[in-house]
C-alpha cells in the first residue's frame, strides 16, 4: 500500500540531514536581505554617532530617542529635525546597551558598507534558527520538531528582524534567551549543573540585548508552572514556584531599567505597562488580536498602522477561534509528549507577545512569540492531515483547515519572505532618493519646511541621510504636516502663510501620534518656534489642529528658504503664491504606498 503523504512527510522530515538542510535555507532566506541596505532607524543612529544630532544619546545608549527631559525635548524641536507638535514630555528611551555597543561596534569596522553589518544579522538569524531547533528536539518528537523548526526558519515574519540592521535587538535578545532555555531545560531534566547558571546567564545576556528578552522569560515562566515536573524532584506548585526564582530576578532589571532612565511616555505609538497600565491594558485589547491574525494566517500586522484597525482585530480572533477548533479536532491523536509541551510553549507564545504590545503592531515582534506558535503549527499540520478512522464532513473540515496552514507557513510562507525582503530595499533606495533629490537647492544652506508629507519614509528620515552625505545642504528641517490629506497653503504675508489639510485635521495618523499622545491636545493658540519660523495653531477640532500659521522670519522667495511638498515621487519646490492667493498641494501616496 502507498505511504500516505504525512507518512511521506514524516520520513522526510526525520532524514539525517534536515536539521542542516533547514540551516541551509535560514541562510538562503536571509542572504539577499543584504539588498536592503541601510533603512530608517539605521541613519539616525550613524547620525548620534557622527555627533550630527545636537544632544546625541552616548554610544551605549542609541535607542534613546526621547529622555523625556522637557528642556532638552525643546531645544531639538526649536532646532528640527523633529515634529513641531511634540510633547516637550516626550519620553522613548529603549534601553539595550549590548545592542547599541554592536552597532557602534560595526559603525567603526564597516563604515558606509552595509555589507559588514547584514553578515552580523545573518549569522546571528540562523544562530537563532539552531537554538530553537535545539528546543524543539528537545520537547518534541523527531518529525513534529524538525516542521516546527521548518516552519520557524521560513517564516516571513522574521524578514525585519534578519534585515534590518536596527533589529539587530531582536536577534541579539532571542538568541541569547533561547540558549539559556535549553540550558535551564538540560539542568531541570537532566540535572546537568552548569545549566543551573547558563539558564539565568543567557536571560541577562538577552535582556542587555533588549527588552524583547522578556519573551524569552514568558517561556521560562510558563515551563516552570506548566511544563512536566523532572522525574525524582516535587512537582507541587510550591517546588514549581521555587525553581522559578530566578526570573524574579526580572524584578531587579525592572528596577534597572527605570532608574537608567527607560520607558515611553506622552506619545501615541508606544505604551509603558509599568507607567500607564490602563492605557497598555486598553492597548492590548486591540493589539494581542492583530498579532495572533498575523502569526496564525499570515495578515501582516504592518498594516494596522496605516488602516483601519477593526478588520484586523476581527481576523485575528478568528483565527484564533479557528486553530482552537482545529486543536480539538486533532487532540484524540496527539500523542502526550506533545500535548505536554504544547501546554507550556502555547501559553509561552501568548505571554511573549503580551510583553510586546507595548509598542506598533508590527511582524517583527512575533519572533519570539513564534517560538511556542511554530510547534503548535506542527502539530496541527500533521495530525490534521491524516485520514480519520471514520470519514465524513469533520475529518474533510479537520484536514482542510491543517492544508490551508501548511500551504501558508510551509509554502507560501518562505515566498512571502523573499517578496518582504524586496519590498524592504525597494523602499530603502527609494528614502535615499528622496533625500537626495529633495528640491533643496544649491548653496547656502537652506531651512527646509516640509509643508506637506504624510509618509514617514519622505519626511522623518530624510534629513538624517542628507545630514550624512550632504551636511552644507541644510542647516534645519521642519515638517509641518504630515496629514495624508491635501492641503491648502494660503499665503498672508510676505514671510507667512497659513496651511491646513482638506477634510481632515493633522495628528491622526499613527507616525504623527508617535510625538504626542492623543491624550495630550493642543489648543488655539499654541506657538512654537522652530528652524528660525514661528509655527502657531490657528484652529483645532477635537485637539487636533486643523489649521496653522507659520510665518518664517524671511521672504519665502528667499534663499536660505527651501519650501517643499510630496508631489509625483519627490520631495518638489512648493511655488509661493502671491500674498493674498492660496496653492493646493495634491496628496499621493510615498515610498511606502499607504501613508
Amino acid at each position: 500500500m502507498k505511504p500516505s503523504l504525512p507518512d511521506r512527510a514524516e520520513r522526510w522530515l526525520c532524514h539525517p540531514l534536515f536539521f542542516k538542510a533547514v540551516l541551509f535555507v535560514a541562510l538562503a532566506l536571509a542572504a539577499p536581505t543584504i539588498a536592503i541596505a541601510f533603512y530608517s532607524d539605521d541613519y539616525i543612529f550613524f547620525c548620534y554617532l557622527e555627533g550630527l544630532i545636537p544632544g546625541s544619546p552616548p554610544w551605549y545608549d542609541l535607542y534613546n530617542f526621547f529622555s523625556g527631559d522637557p528642556r532638552a525635548t525643546q531645544a531639538r524641536i526649536a532646532m528640527g529635525g523633529v515634529a513641531w507638535w511634540t510633547d516637550p514630555e516626550l519620553k522613548l528611551h529603549l534601553v539595550r546597551p549590548l545592542t547599541s555597543a554592536l552597532i557602534t561596534l560595526e559603525r567603526a569596522v564597516f563604515g558606509d558598507a552595509p555589507l559588514g553589518y547584514h553578515l552580523v544579522s545573518i549569522a546571528l538569524y540562523v544562530g537563532l534558527v539552531a537554538a530553537a531547533g535545539r528546543l524543539f528536539f528537545r520537547v518534541l518528537p523527531r518529525a513534529t520538531a524538525a516542521l516546527a523548526l521548518l516552519i520557524f526558519a521560513v517564516n516571513e515574519n522574521h524578514m525585519n528582524p534578519a534585515g534590518w540592521i536596527s533589529c539587530q535587538h531582536l536577534l541579539l535578545a532571542a538568541l541569547a534567551v533561547v540558549l539559556g532555555l535549553v540550558a535551564h531545560l538540560r539542568y531541570r531534566e537532566e540535572g546537568w549543573r552548569p545549566g543551573r547558571y547558563l539558564g539565568p546567564i543567557g536571560l541577562g545576556i538577552g535582556l542587555l540585548g533588549g527588552e524583547a528578552a522578556l519573551g524569552g522569560a514568558a517561556y521560562w515562566v510558563a515551563y516552570q508552572l506548566l511544563g512536566p515536573a523532572p522525574e525524582g524532584r516535587a512537582a507541587g506548585w510550591r517546588a514549581r514556584a521555587a525553581s522559578a526564582l530566578p526570573v524574579l530576578g526580572l524584578l531587579a532589571y525592572f528596577a534597572a531599567y527605570k532608574a537608567f532612565g527607560g520607558g515611553a511616555a506622552n506619545t501615541g505609538g508606544y505604551v509603558d505597562p509599568l507607567a500607564t497600565p490602563l492605557r497598555f491594558a486598553a492597548a492590548a485589547a486591540e493589539r494581542l488580536p492583530i498579532l495572533i491574525g498575523n502569526a496564525i494566517a499570515a495578515v501582516p500586522a504592518d498594516l494596522a498602522n496605516a488602516l483601519p484597525r477593526a478588520p484586523f482585530v476581527a481576523l485575528g480572533l478568528a483565527s484564533a477561534a479557528g486553530v482552537a477548533l482545529l486543536y480539538r479536532a486533532c487532540l484524540p491523536a496527539i500523542p502526550e509528549r506533545e500535548r505536554a509541551a504544547l501546554r507550556w510553549l502555547v501559553p509561552g507564545a501568548l505571554l511573549a507577545c503580551f510583553t510586546t504590545l507595548g509598542g506598533f503592531p508590527g511582524a517583527r515582534l512575533l519572533l519570539l512569540p513564534n517560538l511556542g506558535v511554530a510547534p503548535l503549527l506542527a502539530v496541527l499540520v500533521l495530525h490534521g492531515l491524516r485520514r480519520g478512522a471514520s470519514p465524513g464532513l469533520a475529518s474533510a473540515g479537520r484536514r482542510a483547515g491543517a492544508g490551508l496552514l501548511a500551504v501558508v507557513h510551509v509554502a507560501l510562507a518562505p515566498l512571502l519572505f523573499v517578496a518582504g525582503t524586496r519590498a524592504s530595499a525597494d523602499i530603502a533606495r527609494k528614502i535615499e532618493d528622496v533625500a537626495r533629490t529633495a528640491e533643496i537647492g544649491a548653496p547656502p544652506r537652506k531651512r527646509v519646511f516640509v509643508a506637506a508629507s504624510s509618509d514617514p519614509m519622505a519626511s522623518m528620515y530624510p534629513p538624517a541621510i542628507i545630514a550624512l552625505e550632504s551636511p552644507d545642504a541644510m542647516s534645519c528641517w521642519s515638517m509641518l504636516s504630515m496629514a495624508k490629506a491635501p492641503h491648502r497653503l494660503t499665503r498672508t504675508g510676505p514671510s507667512s502663510f497659513t496651511l491646513a489639510p482638506i477634510g481632515r485635521t493633522m495628528l491622526t495618523g499613527a507616525f504623527e501620534a508617535l510625538y504626542r499622545a492623543p491624550s495630550a491636545p493642543i489648543q488655539a493658540g499654541f506657538e512654537v518656534a522652530q528652524c528660525g519660523a514661528t509655527i502657531r495653531v490657528a484652529e483645532v477640532e477635537d485637539g487636533r489642529p486643523s489649521r496653522i500659521e507659520v510665518d518664517l522670519g524671511a521672504p519665502l522667495e528667499d534663499p536660505g528658504v527651501a519650501l517643499l511638498a510630496w508631489r509625483d515621487g519627490r520631495l518638489r519646490r512648493v511655488a509661493p503664491p502671491a500674498v493674498g492667493e492660496a496653492v493646493e498641494l495634491p496628496w499621493s501616496p510615498g515610498p511606502i504606498g499607504l501613508f
